[in-house]
């Protein structure tokens, strides 16, 4: 009789439980892919979940097919000096994963496993691989050896590269659904005193994201949404140049204010195409969208759309822009909007 497949180990999220089952149906019965990319947008809880599919590979005494927690694997585990375990992960913040890291782990993935179970290499940042490291990595994931296994941790939108992708199997994370979300993180958020609406708000801030949504609670992200909205709305009044917007908006963090304006553009044009409110998510800025969307060009619209797509993956690329020059250009574009449905 199959062991039950419904336990919980620490580290997995309620909104984690079924591809956590379908993976532990899988290492049952000796069905997992040995390289699975991990992927999803930011705050999901990825690593975590990665953790415990490690801890649950290499433990000698599975309960309920979870890792024990107790045994000489766990132990070593926890104590970060289990042989069988490798972590690859770019020195430092912004950088690469170098060519040189990967041939680290090629002499310990050729001998046997020392604990005479599996050897699991967890990859944290799978598009950090650069061309090199990349290439160093391809024999390992095509010819792993038995009872060895590549986690691959991907962070939406940034992209993995073609020659690893292929050679992986994808697990997307699944979001939460909107019940599931808010109830998690009004357990979390219980002593902030935050109404229903306001954790609501949040949990969309962060693209439905629980784990993201606590961190921009932490750095008052809602401040920054709302400061952003009011200086796009000035601009479009003609209360402030395109120029003064954006030499205040050069030392903010542009990733999640792109983010949060292309999410309100994709609103936009809902709201061009069915006249629709029901269909906009954003419901904080309906009126501001309804007073664009009777002013634009659903083509300008795209445009905009489609620049700040690509600013933001010349960001995750790490390409030496400026931010100013990058702030100006966006928002010329943003003004130009208003003028576009005439």
């Amino acid at each position: 009789m199959d062991e039950p497949l419904n336990a919980l180990p620490m580290g997995v999220y309620p909104w984690q439980t079924q591809q956590w089952s379908q993976l532990q149906k899988m290492i049952q019965q000796q069905h997992l892919p040995h390289a699975l990319i991990v992927g999803g947008v930011p705050g999901l809880g990825k690593l975590s979940f990665v953790n415990a599919l490690v801890a649950t590979l290499l433990c000698q005494n599975k309960i309920d097919n979870n890792a024990c927690g107790h045994c000489k694997s766990c132990q070593l585990l926890a104590a970060n000096s289990h042989p069988d375990f490798k972590l690859l992960q770019p020195a430092e913040a912004g950088k690469a994963i170098l060519v040189d890291q990967v041939r680290n782990i090629q002499h310990s993935l050729a001998t046997t496993a020392q604990q005479g179970g599996a050897r699991v290499v967890v990859i944290n940042g799978a598009c950090d691989l650069n061309l090199n490291s990349a290439n160093a990595l391809l024999k390992q994931l095509e010819e792993p050896g038995d009872h060895s296994y590549f986690l691959l941790i991907h962070q939406w939108p940034k992209v993995v590269l073609p020659t690893v992708r292929s050679r992986c199997q994808l697990l997307e994370m699944a979001k939460p659904t909107s019940e599931q979300g808010l109830t998690w993180l009004q357990q979390q958020l219980s002593d902030n005193e935050l109404t229903i609406e306001a954790t609501e708000s949040l949990l969309q801030l962060a693209n439905g994201a629980p784990l993201k949504a606590i961190e921009l609670y932490a750095s008052k992200a809602q401040d920054l949404r709302h400061q952003m909205l009011v200086e796009l709305t000035a601009i479009l009044r003609g209360q402030k140049s395109t120029i003064e917007v954006a030499q205040s908006w050069q030392k903010k963090p542009l990733v999640p204010m792109l983010n949060w304006w292309i999410e309100w553009l994709n609103d936009l044009v809902k709201l061009k195409m069915t006249q629709e409110v029901s269909q906009v998510s954003n419901k904080d800025i309906v009126k501001l969208l309804q007073a664009v969307a009777k002013r634009s060009d659903i083509v300008a619209i795209y445009a905009l759309i489609e620049n700040l797509i690509q600013q933001l993956n010349f960001i995750n690329q790490r390409r030496n822009l400026n931010p100013q020059l990058v702030c100006e250009e966006l928002l010329h574009q943003w003004y130009l909007l208003v003028k576009s449905g005439h």
